[in-house]
């Protein structure tokens, strides 16, 4: 049931929203006494803002006083906007930009953050990284249902969690057991005849020892990718998506938690189209519609242990296995090669099989101490990242297997079925070691000040497998990484900041050389000021950085296909970001949102003092949602209302800047009704159908997402 902010009564007091404080919510004839269990999902949240977060320092810290950027999504957001995928959760969030290939429906979640790629380098979950990547399109994708919130910390954050890039990381924080049981079931329907079927099960014994959570969804959903000429036959998709968890209380002070989860993503959606000779936009689909499939089988299982020695001592270990098996294949476009026939393009088959797995295990040791007026909250940790990729990369046109040209003019594809190509033409593996020791200090001077150190010491090795050749290459690597910030805090809720950050990280694959990719590095400076009104339920930030990477990646322009990368050297960004968020009157909540960019290649390369692709200079978003029960009125009780609007500015097609892809300003909506334990939804995103495209390189359009509006019924029992 939703009470007046919108919050979910069954959810607010979850151990993972305690922050640290004791469960008031336990039967009176419980058997342990109430513990102080900090949270390890994160902190706190009120509608749509939430208080404290462990992702920036792995401690229970106010959000306030933390010396970085750092946005955080509820779940409660993510309900009223029925968010469908993981890019939609980041809309409304400054300095990420999303969606960046237009609509995709394979799932593959494209953002970018603070003009730096982030597909998979920001890709962390419950605190451990969960960016391992594939040598082409594996990488661990998320359903949204799962998460309990996410937390965006922007800017260089390796010190504390070693894989992390440039732009910063994207922590997915899993739905775990509480103490307090949860029904809930929900059904949804939306255009494109999507249809999906959710649950959230928990239930706990008499005194609190043992909680136990499962969350599952189903999903069949055709998309909006139509094929022309074919009678209206569209792209499908379908998924399963089930995560179990249990969590043992063995003794007041220390707690257990295993959890594990299964995705099976299936889609035949393929985001590429012909370019006409000319350059223009023909809507018509490079791809076969009974040929296009990608494929992705994933799961994982994992630990959380936490023991409390006394108030002052707290040991921590996390660990998760990750496990990705994907078989691909789709068709690109070979040009137009025939004069006599200017529409006519050639095509050919591609295909791959694909493994990835990843083990992460974190240690880490927590004391908090005084000395005379200063309050430590030390940390010291040790973490090991292990991830092994491997790829079949497959081509017909060489082996026989090439598909019917198609004319531009007048589409039509194939009757008959393409065979899966078969010519091998890489066969190649990666294993990337990574074992990092890291300490940290959070100081607190006087109540005001408060200074936060850390260091961290990583050891690297790569080795790169060439089956086909017989060959191999291998990499030592080793890096320190630092963070520095300072943050004062007033009585009324302002809290000025300061922060040095850096990042190392390896980056997989190969240029077209077959040369493997060096590491990047990066280091920022950061300035700003966070205000949170004392009492209130709202959190408003404004940050400004400059930020610089070396060994940046980017699409190799000598490449038609797009398939590979290069590296650049040195890209720097700088900019401002502002962002609100809170309940300005009883009942409205707002989140207000500007991004200001300027991105540029900085080393002396061909494409020095050039904007990188598809980073716009501006953007803006805004949401407002207003529950009609404030008012006072019987008849208005349980309605709501919200609305948004989102902003990009233009980006730049390819490295050279010569022509540019337009801005675009899109409009969202959501219409709801709850009384007891019912809840209906309809949310609507791009509501006036705008037809936009988000990107356009390599002699390729990107189409952004239409209208989808979908419907939600949701019981709480």
């Amino acid at each position: 049931m939703q009470n007046s902010t919108g919050v979910s009564d069954h959810k607010t007091d979850s151990p993972e929203k305690d922050s640290g404080k004791p469960d008031t919510n336990r039967t009176a004839d419980s058997t342990l006494p109430a513990v102080v269990v900090e949270a390890k999902n994160t902190g706190e949240t009120s509608g749509y803002v939430a208080k404290r977060s462990i992702t920036a320092t792995k401690t229970d810290t106010p959000i306030i006083e933390i010396p970085q950027s750092i946005s955080v999504v509820t779940r409660n957001e993510m309900d009223m906007r029925s968010v469908q995928n993981f890019t939609e959760a980041l809309r409304y969030v400054p300095g990420v930009t999303v969606d960046q290939f237009g609509f995709e429906g394979r799932g593959f979640e494209y953002l970018m953050m603070r003009g730096f790629n982030a597909l998979t380098t920001a890709n962390f979950r419950d605190g451990l990284s969960n960016a391992a990547q594939g040598l082409f399109f594996n990488s661990f994708i998320t359903d949204t249902y799962g998460l309990e919130r996410v937390d965006v910390l922007r800017g260089p954050s390796s010190v504390m969690f070693g894989r992390g890039d440039a732009g910063g990381i994207v922590n997915r924080v899993t739905k775990l057991p509480t103490a307090t049981p949860i029904r809930e079931v929900q059904f949804q329907y939306g255009n494109f005849d999507r249809k999906r079927f959710a649950a959230d099960l928990g239930v706990a014994n008499k005194d609190g020892t043992i909680m136990f959570r499962l969350v599952t969804t189903a999903l069949d959903t055709d998309t909006q990718d139509r094929y022309p000429n074919t009678g209206g036959e569209r792209a499908h998709n379908e998924r399963f998506y089930i995560a179990p968890s249990i969590t043992f209380r063995p003794t007041a002070v220390t707690t257990i938690t295993f959890m594990g989860d299964v995705l099976n993503n299936r889609s035949t959606s393929s985001p590429f189209f012909i370019t006409a000779p000319d350059g223009r936009f023909t809507n018509v689909f490079q791809s076969e519609p009974k040929f296009s499939h990608y494929a992705q089988n994933q799961g994982s299982f994992s630990y959380r242990l936490e023991h409390h020695f006394n108030e002052m001592l707290t040991v921590r270990q996390n660990f998760r296995h990750a496990f990705q098996k994907g078989t691909f294949q789709d068709i690109f476009s070979l040009g137009f090669n025939n004069p006599e026939q200017p529409t006519v393009a050639d095509r050919s088959t591609y295909a791959t099989n694909e493994r990835l797995n990843q083990t992460v295990l974190d240690t880490h040791l927590q004391a908090k101490i005084t000395t005379g007026p200063v309050h430590h909250t030390m940390l010291l940790g040790a973490d090991w990242n292990q991830t092994n990729a491997s790829l079949r990369y497959f081509e017909g046109y060489n082996s026989g297997f090439v598909p019917p040209s198609i004319d531009i003019a007048n589409p039509v594809y194939a009757s008959q079925p393409i065979p899966r190509p078969d010519m091998l033409l890489q066969n190649a593996k990666q294993r990337i070691d990574q074992l990092g020791f890291y300490i940290q200090d959070q100081l607190k001077y006087n109540e005001n000040w408060i200074l936060t150190l850390s260091g961290r010491y990583d050891m690297l090795r790569t080795k790169d497998s060439d089956l086909l050749s017989d060959s191999a290459t291998r990499n030592k690597d080793s890096a320190f990484t630092g963070r520095a910030g300072l943050t004062y805090l007033f009585a009324n809720g302002i809290a000025p900041y300061f922060s040095y950050s850096q990042s190392f990280m390896a980056q997989p694959g190969v240029d077209a050389n077959s040369k493997p990719f060096d590491p990047t590095r990066a280091s920022q400076l950061e300035a700003g000021v966070k205000f949170q009104p004392v009492g209130g339920r709202s959190l408003y930030t404004v940050a400004f950085f400059d930020l610089t990477k070396t060994n940046a990646l980017s699409r190799d322009p000598s490449d038609p296909t797009g398939a590979h990368l290069m590296q650049i050297g040195e890209v720097r960004s700088r900019g401002v970001e502002l962002e609100g968020r809170g309940e300005l009157l009883r009942g409205l909540n707002a989140i207000g949102t500007f991004t200001y960019l300027d991105v540029d290649n900085v080393k002396e390369t061909d494409f020095k003092g050039k904007r990188p692709i598809q980073i716009p200079t501006t953007m803006a978003s805004g949401w407002l949602d207003y529950s009609f029960g404030t008012l006072g009125y019987e008849w208005l009780k349980g309605f709501g209302l919200g609305g948004g609007v989102r902003y990009v500015g233009s980006t730049f097609n390819e490295e050279g800047n010569i022509s540019t892809t337009p801005s675009f300003t899109l409009f969202d909506a959501m219409l709801r009704y709850e009384r007891g334990p019912m809840s209906f939804h309809i949310n609507a995103s791009n509501i006036f159908n705008e037809r936009y495209i988000s990107t356009t390189n390599f002699n390729r359009y990107y189409l952004g997402s239409l209208r989808t509006v979908v419907g939600t019924l949701t019981f709480r029992f």
